[in-house]
């Protein structure tokens, strides 16, 4: 359509949009963030509305009435968490990006929120939380004092709050510190047999060598480092501690209002666990209630079956997973959605995948897990035409018209394909910011970015022209963000 028209031919293009099919991509407005800076662009990449915050902004959503929920790091000053996704505070602008209101756990050290904030049908938001919690608090939960080696570790918490005022309270909180089980300290209530209940969590389970192990196998065998022919790298990390206190690094999660529950992504066990949202705060402190009577235990696992002890290392399929969710209204309804981002040096690429849960989930049961079934996959293997490798962050989103948009996180390159897979749309992000500088890549040059500086990109999300929130909005085009 005339509207798409640029001054730059696409086939010249080195960053903005560089492919575009008008005939098979969704027609819609993205959703990205960088920096302090959010941009919602057209399908050729204009900007047609922007957001400026104070602090650097990890996710962001465009709400039905126009306004905007994003978060907000607050890392300079929260040193008790210096980690990645570590963000600090949620919070609510209007669309002319003047606060309406604003949410902070404190003290932040000894509670930060972090990665992933996601609004619910009621107006209310679920936010992840880390709780700081010291090496005696995790030892009466059980944990082997040789796995705690920085003397604390992070516990993963799901908040919901309502706005109120200028601020929100909390109105609903699940933790996984209410669903642990171990074998090693028998005088704790929470002893058992690990595998035997599947609905909680081994507090003694620590991936080794923590998330860079996860991402690098590698680095599990200094003494006989392998090289890749691919020339790819894996994340440039070192070791962690086993046991570091950034334990499971849980990275997103989900809402789904059909079944009533939340999807939350564990990248260290490498697992997609679901909660129960139909409890009382008490209930899901427990083991019963809710409208699928197990409390906040553990519906259904998916991903690494040997962090329940359901199965071996061999059988593991998800590897430092990203953006899971249960896709409603487009095709593939009920089914799981995720990025499964791969590791170094054995699963050295990734795919966008999409699963159909059981029917029943049933983990309760003895036996193996009951097996969430492949139905779609998107990314070649390495060496493979199309094949790309995101060792960290990273989404995706199923579209109305069936399409899926693919963001490659570190990259900073979103990517639109057809259900079988043909490429239809691609952008090359050409914006670089931090809290004190906005840098714009030139259009024909390439990408360089100045140290503590990043192109990436940790999600971005697509709206229909027709969307709601877009109602009375002028959404003309300004300007390209490239220079």
């Amino acid at each position: 359509p005339a509207m798409f028209q640029s001054s730059c031919p696409l086939e010249k293009r080195t960053v903005g949009v560089v492919h575009r099919d008008d005939s098979k991509l969704f027609a819609g407005y993205t959703l990205i963030c960088n920096g302090c800076e959010t941009y919602l662009l057209d399908e050729d990449g204009r900007v047609v509305h922007e957001w400026r915050s104070s602090r650097e902004v990890f996710t962001a959503r465009i709400l039905p009435n126009g306004n905007l929920l994003r978060d907000g790091s607050d890392n300079a000053d929260a040193v008790c968490f210096q980690a990645g996704g570590a963000a600090g505070y949620v919070e609510e602008v209007t669309w002319d990006n003047e606060l309406v209101w604003s949410f902070a756990m404190q003290p932040n050290t000894k509670h930060l929120t972090h990665h992933d904030v996601c609004p619910l049908p009621n107006g209310n938001v679920l936010v992840m939380v880390w709780d700081r919690l010291t090496k005696e608090q995790w030892i009466a939960a059980g944990r082997r004092p040789d796995l705690l080696p920085q003397n604390e570790a992070w516990a993963d918490t799901i908040l919901e709050i309502k706005p109120e005022g200028k601020s929100a309270k909390i109105v609903w909180r699940w933790s996984i510190m209410d669903h642990l089980i171990q074998d090693f300290d028998a005088n704790k209530s929470n002893y058992g047999d690990v595998g035997a209940h599947p609905e909680l969590f081994d507090v003694n389970f620590c991936a080794p060598l923590g998330k860079p192990g996860v991402r690098n196998r590698d680095l599990l065998y200094e003494k006989t480092k392998r090289t890749n022919p691919s020339g790819q790298k894996p994340i440039g990390m070192p070791a962690a501690p086993t046991g570091e206190k950034d334990w499971n690094h849980s990275n997103g999660l989900s809402y789904d209002p059909v079944l009533d529950i939340i999807a939350i992504s564990l990248c260290n066990p490498c697992e997609v666990i679901f909660v129960d949202h139909s409890t009382t705060t008490a209930e899901a402190a427990s083991h019963t209630g809710g409208k699928h009577g197990r409390g906040g235990d553990i519906l259904y696992r998916f991903g690494n079956p040997a962090v329940s002890r359901r199965g071996g290392r061999t059988e593991q399929t998800l590897h430092s997973q990203h953006s899971p969710q249960i896709i409603r209204d487009a095709p593939g309804e009920g089914n799981l959605l995720l990025f499964n981002n791969g590791r170094a040096p054995d699963r050295q690429w990734s795919t966008v995948e999409e699963h159909k849960l059981p029917e029943k989930f049933g983990i309760h049961e003895p036996g193996p897990l009951p097996a969430a079934q492949p139905v779609w996959e998107f990314g070649p293997s390495q060496g493979k035409s199309g094949s790309f490798y995101c060792t960290h962050i990273s989404a995706c989103q199923r579209l109305p018209n069936g399409n899926t948009l693919i963001c490659q996180g570190p990259l900073a390159i979103l990517i639109e394909v057809t259900p079988k897979g043909e490429e239809v749309w691609r952008y090359v992000s050409p914006v670089c910011s931090t809290e004190s500088m906005v840098i714009f890549a030139r259009q024909g040059g390439q990408r360089i970015a100045p140290a503590g500086c990043s192109f990436s990109l940790f999600r971005a999300t697509k709206y229909a022209r027709e969307y709601e929130g877009f109602k009375d909005r002028a959404l003309e085009p300004r300007r390209y963000l490239e220079a």
